[in-house]
């Protein structure tokens, strides 16, 4: 291993990579879940959620588990606690027992999420969020290749229990390939409980981690239903709602890259602050298409603009606030996994009330506040920035 931290960081985006295909296999698999176990819109919604509690544990724990077993092991064990969900996942004959099977997907996509930020944090410490931008470019390549891949193979027929195995398998590889934690020496992270209380008490932590809140829902709104919304309004088979799937993923590829060498021109807030107000415009266009190629371009440009938000936002957090970095942006991540869950919860709720069509509105509601708490930060935290050069 000639370059560890390169290696590394290779490893790291290779993980982002199927644990987006982890993440976005349930929402493609929807319709099909919903017919064979016989859920409802809300029922489905609360698969996305019912891991959010768990996650939010998971996260919390995390911080503390990296500082005394190192951020590597325990990203590995969470492929591996991933590939054990995926397999066992496939045993669900109810909606009872897809909620109690779920929650062990959860568990170790709660590893993933909460360590592969700040693992490239300590990678790359003074990266003025390019690297950020980069690796989260490997969940949308993921979810991209993910969506065409298995939309065409459950539209040919294919059991959606033969591509949950056949992703565990990959899952359980990628798990293989991290080296040695001994042999890439990282930073240490800080766990004592009188940080933690330096780091609540901060109001920039609270408006940042609120604007993650928001900034994942509003990504969660078309990355879970965009799918599901096609094959139900246009009543079409899985290969179009992949499609569909597959171009929110690929503007969001597309928006991470051009994030990454955009950031360090217009800053990281006002990156946000102008992709969440564009966003909040195009979203609303969303009521007058009323058909599939319209819609298609519709998500590849509403990709776009979400794309920078979970990076960008947490890179700025670790940028303006002086605290730990690691259990920084584990508790950012906090508000973002929720926030994503709740996105995806009230739409399946207002989905069987006034039709899945109306529960897009959710979107730019959550866009606006994005906007505002962003704008916010510039008010409130004076005496907390520790380089406004770096990062205005």
């Amino acid at each position: 291993m000639k370059n560890p931290r390169k290696y590394v960081y290779t490893t790291a985006a290779a993980s982002m990579f199927v644990y987006s295909a982890a993440a976005n296999l349930l929402p493609l698999c929807l319709v099909t879940l919903t017919r064979e176990l016989s859920f409802s819109l809300t029922q489905a919604g609360v698969l996305g959620f019912v891991t959010t509690v768990e996650q939010f544990f998971v996260l919390i724990f995390s911080s503390y588990l990296a500082a005394h077993f190192g951020k590597i092991r325990l990203l590995r064990s969470g492929l591996f606690i991933l590939a054990a969900g995926l397999v066992l996942f496939t045993l669900s004959r109810s909606f009872p027992s897809a909620v109690g099977l779920i929650l062990l997907m959860g568990l170790g996509s709660g590893f993933l999420e909460a360590l592969l930020t700040p693992l490239v944090e300590d990678l790359y410490p003074k990266d003025n969020g390019s690297k950020m931008n980069l690796l989260h470019s490997f969940w949308s390549i993921g979810l991209f290749c993910s969506v065409l891949i298995f939309g065409e193979l459950l539209t040919m027929g294919l059991s959606w229990r033969v591509l949950f195995y056949s992703l565990a398998t990959g899952v359980l590889a990628v798990g293989f390939t991290y080296p040695p934690a001994r042999k890439v020496p990282l930073p240490p992270s800080r766990k004592d409980i009188g940080h933690i209380k330096e780091i609540v008490s901060l109001p920039g932590f609270w408006l940042v981690g609120f604007s993650l809140f928001f900034a994942g829902g509003a990504e969660g709104a078309f990355a879970f239903w965009s799918a599901g919304f096609i094959q139900l309004h246009f009543e079409t088979l899985p290969r179009a709602g992949a499609l569909g799937l597959s171009c929110f993923a690929a503007g969001m590829f597309l928006g991470r890259l051009l994030s990454s060498r955009i950031a360090g021109f217009l800053g990281l807030r006002n990156l946000v602050r102008i992709s969440a107000g564009l966003g909040i415009l195009v979203s609303l266009s969303f009521f007058l298409i009323n058909s599939l190629p319209a819609l298609y371009l519709f998500l590849v440009v509403m990709g776009l603009l979400i794309a920078c938000f979970w990076p960008s936002i947490q890179s700025f957090g670790a940028r303006i606030l002086d605290v730990d970095p690691t259990m920084l942006m584990v508790f950012l991540s906090c508000f973002g996994v929720p926030g994503y869950s709740s996105a995806t919860l009230l739409m399946g709720i207002i989905g069987d009330r006034a039709g899945l069509q109306t529960s897009f509105i959710i979107a730019p509601v959550y866009l606006l506040m994005v906007v505002l708490l962003m704008s916010s930060t510039f008010l409130s935290l004076k005496g907390e920035v520790k380089s406004k050069k770096r990062s205005h």
